[in-house]
């Protein structure tokens, strides 16, 4: 089939940008709210306890992390990946329903997070608030975004992958990696039998939880907000401006030297803590030589 007479399949992408535009809305109106709690703390009481900024908080931070921007960098997956790869889901009627089935189960977890966090059900980790239960569903939201990425790879007609995919490919690998061993916890109510359902015991105790923590909290800023970001401007910058990328070989070195630098770089929230001094000089220095691949 040649490019010229490809049609591409745009109804997930749509899917992920109307969840954009619901995210971004009542994720920015939250944080909003919760700064002008801030400056006039009497608004904390106008909901009881739902309504007080340690409630509402984790539902901004989850709705633009995970809902805005996490749906932006999807929406653009499903949009320029076809592009990039050479391939339709229209003649590949598996990748589609896999992405059909990302999107309905991503939504439904972003509910009952709203949900839970509202009810004050939190694991009390910053960007890591949610459930053991919903953290298994994020799970199942991540492979089935897997299968897509490098199904869709897989049967690719273009052989060069661009570097937009190179960053989605970080993001999925990063992400994965960072919030399954953070989140390893032990529920209590089904191995000892007591307290809440919902509630469990991380696997690491007091500094080391808070170092796996921070590997952790530092890094979803560095995987969602940058290098999934990174990649939707790899793509759009050139194609809206008309110029090319000025170097591939340089969007190749700013790649690997982003992805090594950055994740070393969460030590830098536990300074002054109980965490080993090198591991607060770790952060510090690699947070300096970050500089060099951001810019």
């Amino acid at each position: 089939m040649q490019e010229n007479a490809l049609e591409y399949d745009y109804s997930i992408a749509k899917l992920f940008v109307f969840s954009v535009l619901i995210f971004g809305f009542v994720g920015l109106l939250i944080g909003v709210i919760i700064a002008f709690q801030l400056a006039i703390p009497e608004l904390n009481h106008l909901a009881s306890e739902y309504g007080i900024f340690g409630r509402l908080r984790p539902l901004h931070t989850n709705g633009i992390i995970y809902g805005f921007t996490l749906s932006g960098i999807w929406a653009a997956w499903y949009y320029l990946g076809q592009r990039t790869l050479k391939i339709s889901y229209l003649e590949h009627p598996f990748l589609r329903a896999v992405g059909l089935l990302h999107f309905w189960v991503y939504i439904v977890l972003m509910a009952l997070a709203v949900v839970s966090l509202f009810a004050g059900l939190t694991q009390s980790k910053e960007y890591s608030e949610l459930v053991w239960q919903l953290d298994i569903m994020v799970v199942v939201v991540w492979v089935l975004w897997g299968i897509s990425l490098f199904g869709s790879m897989g049967v690719r007609r273009e052989k060069v992958i661009y570097i937009s995919l190179w960053y989605f490919i970080a993001t999925f690998v990063g992400i994965a990696t960072l919030y399954i061993f953070n989140n390893l916890a032990v529920p209590t109510a089904l191995v000892a039998g007591v307290g809440s359902i919902f509630h469990s015991i991380s696997f690491y105790g007091g500094t080391n939880d808070a170092m796996v923590q921070w590997w952790w909290g530092h890094n979803a800023v560095a995987f969602v907000f940058t290098s999934g970001i990174i990649g939707i401007i790899y793509y759009f910058l050139p194609k809206e401006s008309g110029q090319r990328v000025f170097s591939y070989k340089l969007t190749l070195f700013s790649f690997w030297g982003l992805m090594f630098i950055y994740i070393w770089a969460g030590g830098h929230h536990l300074i002054y803590s109980t965490t080993p001094d090198w591991i607060q000089t770790l952060g510090s220095v690699f947070s300096v030589v970050l500089i060099l691949p951001s810019w």
